[in-house]
Order: C-alpha cells, then sequence, then structure tokens
C-alpha cells in the first residue's frame, strides 16, 4: 500500500530526466508515450521525473513545468497514458536551487545561502524568508495541480543537493535563521511543504520524500542524519520514502556506471525502512532480478527500480550524460523516447541483407531490418560478437557487457537474424555491409620500439602480451585505460602515460574512478600531463610499448576496407566504436540506414 493506493507490484520507475518536454515546459506524445511503455512493460509505479515547480528551479532546458495551471492539460494527458497501461503515476515536485545555471531558468540562482555549486560555479543568492514563503507554496500549488491532472500521488524531490536537499544538508546551509543551523531548523522547508500538501489534499493523498542517505562531501548529510529525518517525515504522515546518494559533487556516486557494485545503496535504504518501518524504493544499478528479489526477500527495500529483464543496461550512463542536450538517447534501446514511431515500417521490396562482422550497430540494425521484412544474415569469422564491446567485456569489472551482447544477439535472432561463422559468397546477398572499426596492426616482436602495439591489440588478444613483463601505455582514451587495465590484470607491470590532465577522458567520469581504483589495486602506475618518455629506470627488455588508439587512422578515422579477397562489392558501412558515447552514434545511424534499406524499384514495363 502507498496511502490509499495498493499498489500491483513492487517494481518502480524512479524519476529519470529525458528531456523529452517542450523548451517551454509542455508534456509531449512523445513523453507520454515514452512512460506509458514501462508501465505497458509490467512497472507498477512510475514516478515521473522532476517538474519544475518555479521558474528559478527549473535544471535543463526541457523540463517538464507545474507552476501554471496552463501546464495542467498536458499532465493530464501524461497521467492518463500511464494509467490506461496499468500503472500509478505519481508526479516528482522540485526546484533546483543552486543546481542549475541562470542561462537556463532566466533568472539569478537562489539557494538556502550564497555558495556556489563546485560544478556549475554560479554562485547563488540567499533566498529571504518571504521568497522562501513562496517557494514553500509554490510546491503546494504545483502538488494541488497534478491532483486536478489524474496523478496518483506526489513525490517531493530532497535528494542529489537540489534546493529541498540543499536546505536539508549543512554542506549548503550555512544560514543562522529559522532555516538553518540545527536539524529541526534544517527541516523546516521541507516540513512546511508536507504540510501545506495535507492540508490541501488530506493526509491520505500518496506523497513520497526522495533523499540523499549520504552525500559524501564535507558536511554533507550521512545515513545517522538521514535516519533522524526520515523519522521525523514518518511521523508528520509521509506515506513512503525513495532512498539515493549524492549531490553534483559526488555526482558518480549516483550515477553510477559499469564496474560499480550493483544495489550497493540498497544496504542505505535497508537501515532507513529499518528504522522507520516505512514502504521504501532502493535504486542504485539494480538491474538483476535476483538482487532485487534479495533485497525484497531480505526486507531492504519494498519497492525496486530494476532494469529490463530482456535487454540489459550495461551501465554507459549515455542517456545521463545528454540530458542537458536534445534528449535521452541509449544504445541498447534505441527505440527510448520514439516509442509511439519506432515500430517497423515494411520494406516495399524486400532484400537479401549480408552484415559482415559484428558489433553493436550490426545487431541492431539487423534486428531492425529483419522487422522490415528483409532477410538479414550477419557473417563473424572471430571468436567474439559484439565487436569492439564484445573486446571490452573482457576487461576487469566489465564483463556485464557480454549480458548485454548476448540479448541483442537473442533480439536479432527472435526477429529471424541468422548468425553464420562463414565469410559471405557472391550470389548469396543483393546488400552487403561490413564493420568500420580500427584493425590491429601488431609489431613483430623486435626491439622495445618494434614492439609497439595499439590497444586494441591488447583487447583482442591480451594472452599474447601476457608475458611482456613492463609495459608502457600512451594514451587518454578509455580504450588505452582499458587495455593498461587488462594487462595489469595478466600481471604486467603497468605504467599508463596520458598526455590530458586525466585518465579516460572521451569517457563519462564515472569510468575513470572505476579504472583508477581497478589499476590501483593492480600495482600500475598513473601518470598525467605526460610526454611519450616513460619514467623511472631504462626499460628493460622484452618491453610492449602500447599506443592509444590506431596511428593508421587519425582523426577518427576508422578506415574502409573493401575485401579484395572475397571480390565482393561492400554497399554500405556500419561504425563500432569502443567509448559509450560514439558507440552510440553508430548504433543510431546504423538504425537509420536499416529503416531506409529497400530493393530497387522494379522497371515498369512499356505499354
Amino acid at each position: 500500500m502507498l496511502g490509499r493506493l495498493r499498489l500491483p507490484n513492487r517494481f518502480t520507475i524512479p524519476g529519470l530526466t529525458t528531456n523529452y518536454a517542450t523548451p517551454d515546459g509542455f508534456v509531449t506524445d512523445a513523453l507520454c508515450a515514452y512512460l506509458a511503455a514501462r508501465a505497458r512493460g509490467g512497472f507498477g509505479l512510475i514516478v515521473t521525473e522532476n517538474l519544475g515547480v518555479h521558474p528559478s528551479g527549473r535544471v535543463m532546458p526541457r523540463m517538464v513545468m507545474i507552476d501554471d495551471d496552463r501546464y495542467v492539460p498536458g499532465l493530464a494527458r501524461l497521467a492518463s497514458a500511464v494509467t490506461r497501461e496499468g500503472g500509478i503515476v505519481i508526479g516528482q515536485l522540485s526546484h533546483a536551487g543552486r543546481q542549475t545555471k541562470s542561462r537556463i531558468t532566466g533568472f539569478p540562482l537562489v539557494a538556502p545561502s550564497a555558495i556556489p555549486c563546485p560544478i556549475n560555479r554560479e554562485t547563488p543568492r540567499a533566498l529571504a524568508v518571504d521568497e522562501i514563503r513562496e517557494l514553500e507554496q509554490a510546491f503546494v500549488s504545483a502538488a494541488v495541480r497534478l491532483a486536478a491532472a489524474g496523478f496518483d500521488g506526489v513525490e517531493i524531490h530532497g535528494a542529489h543537493g537540489y534546493l529541498v536537499g540543499a536546505f536539508l544538508s549543512r554542506y549548503s546551509n550555512r544560514r543562522d535563521d529559522a532555516f538553518g543551523g540545527s536539524l529541526d531548523n534544517r527541516l523546516r522547508f521541507l516540513l512546511d511543504i508536507v504540510d501545506g500538501i495535507q492540508r490541501a489534499l488530506g493526509r491520505d493523498f500518496p506523497l513520497i520524500v526522495r533523499l540523499s542517505a549520504r552525500e559524501f562531501v564535507p558536511d554533507g548529510l550521512d545515513l545517522p542524519e538521514a535516519i533522524e529525518i526520515a523519522r521525523r517525515l514518518r511521523d508528520r504522515g509521509v506515506h513512503a520514502l525513495s532512498v539515493s546518494v549524492g549531490v553534483y559533487e559526488s555526482f558518480n556516486k549516483l550515477s553510477m556506471v559499469s564496474g560499480e557494485p550493483e544495489g550497493q545503496w540498497l544496504p542505505l535504504a535497508a537501515a532507513i525502512r529499518s528504522a522507520t518501518g516505512l514502504p521504501t524504493i532502493g535504486v542504485g544499478r539494480v538491474k538483476r532480478a535476483r538482487v532485487a528479489e534479495e533485497a525484497l526477500a531480505g526486507g531492504q527495500i519494498d519497492r525496486d527500480g530494476e532494469e529490463s529483464r530482456i535487454l540489459w543496461c550495461f551501465g554507459c550512463n549515455v542517456c545521463l550524460g545528454r540530458t542537458a542536450r536534445p534528449e535521452t538517447i541509449c544504445p541498447v534501446n534505441p527505440a527510448v523516447g520514439r516509442e509511439a514511431t519506432f515500430a517497423p515500417v515494411p520494406a516495399a521490396r524486400p532484400v537479401r541483407l549480408a552484415i559482415r562482422g559484428t558489433s553493436v550497430s550490426a545487431l541492431t540494425a539487423a534486428w531492425v531490418a529483419a522487422r522490415r521484412g528483409h532477410a538479414v544474415t550477419i557473417h563473424e569469422l572471430g571468436p567474439v560478437l559484439g565487436g569492439l564491446q564484445g573486446l571490452r567485456a573482457r576487461v576487469p569489472g566489465q564483463e556485464e557487457i557480454a549480458e548485454t551482447i548476448e540479448a541483442l544477439v537473442g533480439r536479432a535472432t527472435e526477429a529471424g537474424v541468422k548468425i553464420v561463422r562463414a565469410e559471405p559468397r557472391p550470389g548469396e546477398h543483393d546488400v552487403l555491409w561490413m564493420i568500420r572499426r580500427p584493425a590491429p596492426a601488431r609489431g613483430n616482436g623486435g626491439t622495445a620500439a618494434e614492439r609497439t602495439v595499439t590497444s586494441y591489440d591488447v583487447l583482442a588478444s591480451p594472452g599474447d602480451f601476457a608475458g611482456a613483463g613492463r609495459a608502457v601505455v600512451l594514451g587518454d582514451d578509455l580504450a588505452s585505460t582499458e587495455a593498461a587495465l587488462l594487462l595489469a590484470e595478466a600481471g604486467v607491470g603497468v605504467e599508463l602515460r596520458s598526455p590530458a590532465r586525466d585518465i579516460a577522458v572521451d569517457a563519462h567520469p564515472g569510468f575513470r574512478d572505476v579504472a583508477r581504483r581497478g589499476l590501483g589495486r593492480r600495482g600500475a602506475t598513473i601518470v598525467t600531463g605526460a610526454n611519450d618518455e616513460p619514467t623511472g629506470a631504462p626499460v628493460p627488455e622484452p618491453a610492449l610499448l602500447v599506443a592509444g588508439g590506431d596511428p593508421r587512422f587519425p582523426d577518427g578515422d576508422l578506415g574502409r576496407s573493401e575485401a579484395p579477397e572475397l571480390s565482393l562489392k561492400v554497399d554500405d558501412y556500419l561504425g563500432d566504436a569502443y567509448e559509450p558515447g560514439r558507440l552510440t552514434a553508430t548504433v543510431y545511424e546504423a538504425v537509420a540506414r536499416a529503416a531506409a534499406l529497400d530493393g530497387p524499384a522494379r522497371a515498369t514495363p512499356e505499354r
């Protein structure tokens, strides 16, 4: 139960930013279809992304707003779309506080205290008491509008360092009046909002509060204080809690990537649930049914944000990394945000399509093309499916990528795609596509200079280099970093030399943290801002020099092989990439090609 609501199950979609709203804050068909699809897929409780209660709190350019009655009809359409599919819909009320930019809000930033967010680096203005009262009422009015729109309840976003959370935390609240100092005072803003919503909508109107149980910053919230806040919310009549972690400065804690343990924040949710007895939503890369079921059975949580059981999220965080730009996208599920329009359009003239080699883009394009009626065969002679991501799945901590590739293979074969371990042959296809990717370029194994290989060589055949003794890896990209990690795992003494100020600079910062920890545990040395000369004593033979990327293909040009040994005409190329952002671009390009694929028009007979 959630207040007066009986939930259909314990699976929850927590608030996830999409940027599917219009620039002026209205709900779109894309957002309705996106959330309806989640309900149709079986999630019983759907919490929307953060809805702006006041223009000064807009956190992204395309944020759904609820600060005016003109937004109610669109939100009613959204609520109806979810409930038609059997879901319970909760609207998340939010104000960004200092964690935004004035160019997004159009107003000076406001916060409990004039302390800038270290990430956005813009100093806010400390709110006056009458302004605090105005914002309290903005939250209450927004809740009333959501109820009028047919929402089943509301969630107050008090986590992640946004305005409500900023009042709760000594890290961001240095006030010395009735809204700062003691916990009683720091809670006042949130409790006033809770009281106001209950007065306006009744104590049985479902009300959730989202909290950060730990903020991982000096003077930030920790678990004992979060438990005390949770107890007071329970006593005030809040019906459930959603437990997360972090603020913008500790962003990698709340936006975890592959290589991070699944469900690592569930013990925090368990502690709060045990202390309060309230229904508790747990989050934090809970993607496996086993992890969710163990947490539920052990009483750690009551509901959970589990990912799909069919297509595994592999923690690339491309969805989150693009939220300040056009819209949420996904390399595993390119239909996301396009649910209403992604249905396959049958090909007017089906063809026999052969794809030489595999990659995530190839597996996705094959699936799309097969759904449109084309006869698709993927030809792969190598030992690994999935292209560069198949190689990445060998890296310590990235093994879960293999599960995603297996799911993508299953999706393709279910649609009718054939995967064969043979080269394409003339006459067996009408159209041939090939994968374009960096190709290994082995040295001849002589002197140190002659033993220069690329990071892709190491990733493709790590066992070939396990006896190198000592390796110097030159590169600042993710592939170089994880090649170094793979060598260190094999017992090679590794020095990773990055010319940049950090490592893996082309990737989400979470991958840098994961790699640094992994390299450190395995005794590797990291040098940033480095030139090409290794440090320490002269490098003894045999030594291995690993060059980041592939120098034969500068500026991202990965080359185009016409496969002359097969005497085949290549009609088009599909990309492959190691870093998740570039990978995603290759997937969307491949989907567009597959969606446009058709046979040649038949000649009209002369009369």
